[in-house]
Formats: C-alpha cells, sequence, structure tokens
C-alpha cells in the first residue's frame, strides 16, 4: 500500500470520528426530562438543557410545568472517539455532577449516561422533550 493511500486512509477515519461527534451533539442539545426512577410519584418534573456548551439543571412542578426553577448550572463537553463517548461535565454546584459520564445511549428520543463512583454506580436515564 503507498503512503498516499496510506495518509488518505487516515485523514477518512478522523474525518469519520469529527463527523460522528458533530451528530451526536447535535443530538444532546435541547431540553431532556430526567426519568426518576427513585420516586415515581415525584410532585416535580427535572429537566436538563444542553445549549452549545451551556448546561442549566431546572425543576418544574408537575401541576404547574410553566413555573420553573433553576436549580443548577454547568458547562459541558461532549467527547467522541473510537471507544465511546464521554459527556464531560464541569462547574456545577454538585461535586457529584463534576464528572466525565459514560454515554451509554444517545438518540433523537433517548439519553443514557453513568458514573462509577466508590460504592457503586449513578444511572441517568432521559427522554427528550424538545
Amino acid at each position: 500500500m503507498s503512503k498516499f493511500t496510506l495518509l488518505f486512509l487516515a485523514i477518512a477515519f478522523v474525518a469519520s470520528f469529527n463527523s460522528c461527534s458533530k451528530s451526536k451533539n447535535d443530538l444532546l442539545k435541547g431540553s431532556w426530562e430526567r426519568v426518576n426512577v427513585e420516586n415515581i410519584n415525584d410532585i416535580y418534573m427535572y429537566v436538563w438543557e444542553f445549549n452549545n456548551g451551556d448546561l442549566t439543571m431546572k425543576r418544574n412542578p408537575k401541576t404547574d410545568p410553566g413555573s420553573v426553577t433553576i436549580t443548577d448550572t454547568g458547562i459541558y463537553v461532549l467527547e467522541t472517539n473510537p471507544v465511546g463517548t464521554k459527556l464531560q461535565i464541569i462547574d456545577t454546584s454538585s461535586e457529584l455532577y463534576n464528572d466525565r459520564w459514560d454515554v451509554l445511549k444517545l438518540t433523537n428520543e433517548q439519553m443514557i449516561i453513568k458514573l462509577d463512583i466508590e460504592g457503586g454506580v449513578l444511572y441517568k436515564e432521559f427522554v427528550k422533550i424538545f
């Protein structure tokens, strides 16, 4: 195989991951309702909004969805590589969230992230609301 062919294949390989990362960033952008499996009778709906590197966490009463309380803010970076996808969250008031989460699933409708912590695993499921 010629050096030109190897160079072309290397460039194509890198370009494919850059476009994949772009499309995953597009999938992530928007509002996601966190599925509250800890308390299915919770009176609140929890929403995480991802917008160009800014993360806003909100809480809305289910009886009055227009009444919004911002519970936290931070910064995020979506990292995509051949091994997998990571969601880096920083600068929130909760040190628990400030880490590199494994993205297990990211589609137009659903996102699942997990974080290995001492003594267990944090697991968050979301459904896209817009």
